[in-house]
């Protein structure tokens, strides 16, 4: 079955200050291909279309989608230009196959939920764009924020698991849980949650509560919905390629999103107020 993803973006509100136009185009990809892979696919083409005010802005992110394409083998199809006498945007397509699409909606009653990757790297991105700390103390974030990589072939195995259901983060891991609760018609609850040492460590530092990480965004990790008797052969992949991964909580039947016994509200990034 094929599999066809796209996502748009206007520098101004997702091109990072630390971002070079090149990181640009190389985030936008990633951030669509990271959609075919929670619907099981793997990709397989890009296609892309960029508006830009200046000739060698459209040159920088070209290079920075060529060099994804090449990181994942995988081909760019086209790439349209267009001049902007704005803001600077692009949109990204990305083909892909799968024997198996996995929904956002499978998720029942009984499954598991698996977190498969930590969050935080988005956290810490929020407060550098308030000031509060400054993203070059911290290197891992830096490169991962400006150049995200993702496992390319995690998607046919969610298919090789029965996974029922599955999303991946990008606009918050709290909004990522509802999109979840929302589109299974289920109540999720959470236990625990997979965040990265440095986000822990200057929430800690600063006070804030472990509740504001659970916003963070652009993650690229993803929620899935697991029967309990396939638990084990995701969580195996995951340690085979030294994926960070647990068990963080289950699918009741119900709604909304709870952590622990607290109901969260679906707070997370958005492009629009």
């Amino acid at each position: 079955m094929l599999l066809v993803n796209i996502d748009g973006y206007a520098s101004s509100e997702s091109k990072l200050p630390w971002m070079s136009w090149s990181d640009w185009g190389w985030k936008a990809t990633v951030a669509s291909m990271a959609d075919i892979l929670a619907s099981g696919g793997r990709p397989k083409a890009i296609a892309c279309s960029i508006g830009v005010s200046r000739l060698e802005y459209a040159y920088e992110i070209a290079s920075g989608i060529g060099e994804v394409s090449s990181w994942a083998n995988i081909q760019v199809l086209k790439c349209d230009t267009n001049r902007s006498h704005g803001d600077n945007w692009i949109d990204v397509a990305v083909l892909g196959y799968t024997l198996k699409p996995i929904p956002r909606s499978g998720a029942r009653p009984g499954d598991l939920l698996v977190q498969v990757g930590p969050i935080g790297y988005g956290f810490l991105s929020d407060l550098a764009l308030k000031g509060l700390i400054d993203i070059r103390d911290y290197p891992r974030v830096l490169e991962y924020t400006r150049r995200p990589k993702i496992q390319l072939d995690i998607g046919p195995r969610l298919g090789e698991c029965s996974i029922r259901a599955s999303i991946d983060n990008s606009d918050g891991w709290i909004a990522t849980l509802y999109q979840l609760s929302l589109s299974s018609r289920v109540k999720i609850v959470v236990e625990k949650t997979i965040i990265i040492e440095e986000a822990l460590d200057v929430a800690s530092r600063i006070g804030v509560s472990e509740y504001k990480v659970l916003e963070s965004w652009e993650d690229y990790n993803l929620a899935l919905a697991v029967p309990p008797q396939n638990t084990d052969c995701i969580l195996e992949y995951c340690k085979r390629y030294d994926i960070r991964c647990d068990i963080i909580g289950r699918v009741e039947l119900g709604s909304r999103v709870y952590y622990k016994d607290l109901e969260l509200k679906p707070i997370g990034w958005t492009w629009v107020d």
